[in-house]
């Protein structure tokens, strides 16, 4: 027998004070010295994803959602009479959804895509972004990059114009529609 182990067996104050050196060991070993610090600091969400509560920030909102591959972050950003349009070139006719088919899609997108890259790179000239505190009229050129969980890559460029509505000035922007103007 280990002469520390015959000590603690022969006196109750030993095997007392070996059972909190044990506890005292357990515990010091559930702490993981490596692991970071908590930050007591909360982040700022509108500083990392942009602020929708600008025009500006609802973009990069919009891109981040993509980026990240979040459709609840996505979802946000709709209005709940949002409709997405799009033109039907081989029956020459517009095609339209509404917000729950909208927001299905993209969770479906966001599933099956290893990442998703979207650029918004430019406004168009016929965009009016200062119409109102309550309402923005926006056109916007983008490309977007999906690659695929299977490794398919499908990339295209075009262009949207975007109806953005608010209560208020002090509220975020959410996008009432979308009018795809992209040919792919």
């Amino acid at each position: 027998m280990l002469p520390w182990l015959s000590s603690a067996v022969a006196s109750p104050t030993a095997r007392a004070g070996a059972a909190v050196a044990t506890l005292g060991a357990l515990l010091l070993t559930a702490c993981n010295p490596f692991a970071p610090g908590l930050d007591d600091a909360p982040t700022d969400p509108n500083q990392l994803l942009g602020n929708p509560v600008t025009v500006r920030g609802f973009f990069e909102r919009f891109r981040a959602s993509y980026q990240l591959r979040d459709s609840t972050l996505y979802g946000q950003l709709l209005d709940r009479r949002f409709t997405f349009t799009f033109r039907d070139f081989a029956n020459n006719v517009d095609r339209s959804w509404n917000r729950d088919v909208e927001v299905n899609t993209t969770y479906r997108l966001f599933r099956a895509a290893r990442t998703a890259n979207l650029q918004w790179t430019q406004y168009l000239p016929t965009s009016d972004t200062a119409f109102s505190d309550t309402l923005a009229y926006v056109e916007r050129a983008f490309s977007l990059t999906i690659e695929q969980r299977d490794n398919q890559t499908f990339a295209g460029a075009g262009s949207a114009r975007i109806v953005l509505v608010r209560k208020n000035r002090n509220d975020p922007w959410r996008m009432r529609s979308w009018y795809d103007r992209s040919e792919f």
